[in-house]
């Protein structure tokens, strides 16, 4: 079948891996495998990644030279299941001149922060199209981004591995994602290098507050609360079914840009409810750890219809804040998006697939199951 101009968008020929620290770009390909017909995918990302990791020498030596931020705002992790609003509700909150927040440009050369960013600034915007494709979302170097790419590029104990070598998603998710495999020293290593990682978001950015947008983290919350027991989340949550119907269309616009492995259709539907389930579940489960007026629950749809309201009620309920500071920041982004709510049509096969996984969890929420 011929390719749209959507599927080309996201066909690159070196993956985000390019990024990564060469030890990790090592550390994976070996763990995992990379397929035949992937080598010279692979082979070029190698090379982007040996020069970023010997051009980060002269990262770590200006880094060591910056002041460390001080007088630090208690961080917000936003949290919630890929397609839930996340990206819409980070932009928001990022409208606030305090916060510091990944760039996409972190997100993919987190390693390369303070020296030749110029360099791999002027690879990204040759190969990185204006627009998400699946959902029109505009693409920055320099907008607020997720960060578990960026992790990822780090160390090596990251969920999005899953995005390289999707048949592993499962023993993926279990180790890096659940904790349920994964050992002391890694679950440590991990708070450390992400307690690093935001203050370079800081400096970069010249925050007080950091705001993360990462659903990994929605799996997350005992370890964010050790490092950071005051810290506030926003969890943001929408209809199941236009939550998995969305995620695949993502998930299939994505995957061609960076798998190193195949993964047929019908397996990535089945990991995509199974991780939306477990997710889910552990968020359901861990939330009762964070202190009640740690955590506020927002809807898609009130987000989506009332944008400056919930921002507002965040800012008043979870962060005693002045709303008023940002409020033309927010009503200006907000004129330059077109966010709408959408009536759906599922098949019956999508419906009954869905309700066999998700059932409990999507009348959990108030949301009316669907045959």
């Amino acid at each position: 079948m011929k390719k749209t101009e959507e599927d080309k968008q996201f066909a690159f020929k070196i993956t985000t891996l390019a990024g990564a620290r060469f030890g990790v770009f090592r550390f994976v390909s070996k763990k995992y495998g990379v397929e035949k017909k992937y080598k010279t995918k692979w082979l070029l990302t190698g090379f982007v990644s040996v020069i970023s990791s010997f051009l980060g020498v002269f990262d770590r030596l200006v880094y060591g030279l910056k002041t460390k931020p001080k007088n630090l705002k208690d961080p917000v992790f936003i949290v919630g299941h890929w397609r839930s609003g996340t990206t819409l509700l980070h932009n928001l909150m990022c409208s606030d001149p305090e916060t510091g927040y990944p760039t996409t440009y972190q997100t993919i050369f987190p390693n390369n922060l303070f020296s030749f960013q110029w360099l791999f600034k002027y690879v990204m915007k040759s190969l990185m199209p204006d627009k998400r494709p699946v959902d029109n979302v505009k693409l920055n170097v320099d907008y607020p981004q997720e960060e578990e790419f960026a992790l990822n590029n780090e160390i090596p104990f990251s969920f999005y591995n899953w995005w390289y070598f999707p048949k592993k998603t499962r023993d993926i998710a279990n180790q890096y994602l659940f904790d349920t495999t994964a050992s002391k020293n890694d679950v440590e290593n991990w708070k450390i290098n992400f307690k690093r990682f935001v203050f370079r978001c800081l400096i970069n950015t010249n925050g007080i507050r950091f705001i993360s947008k990462n659903p990994p983290h929605t799996a997350r919350i005992p370890q964010l609360l050790d490092l950071y027991p005051n810290a506030k989340f926003i969890y943001i949550h929408r209809n199941p079914y236009e939550v998995i119907r969305s995620t695949i269309a993502f998930y299939k616009s994505i995957l061609p840009a960076t798998q190193l492995q195949d993964i047929d259709e019908e397996t990535l539907v089945k990991d995509i409810l199974w991780v939306y389930k477990n997710l889910i579940l552990k968020y359901e489960s861990d939330k009762q750890l964070i202190p009640a007026n740690n955590l506020i629950e927002i809807t898609y749809a009130n987000l989506v219809s009332k944008p400056d309201k919930e921002i507002k009620n965040i800012y008043k309920n979870l962060l005693n804040d002045d709303y008023i500071r940002i409020e033309k920041n927010v009503n200006e982004y907000v004129a330059g998006i077109n966010h709408k709510l959408k009536d759906y049509k599922y098949s019956k096969e999508f419906l009954a697939q869905v309700n066999e996984e998700l059932a409990d969890l999507i009348a959990l929420k108030g949301y009316e199951v669907l045959s």
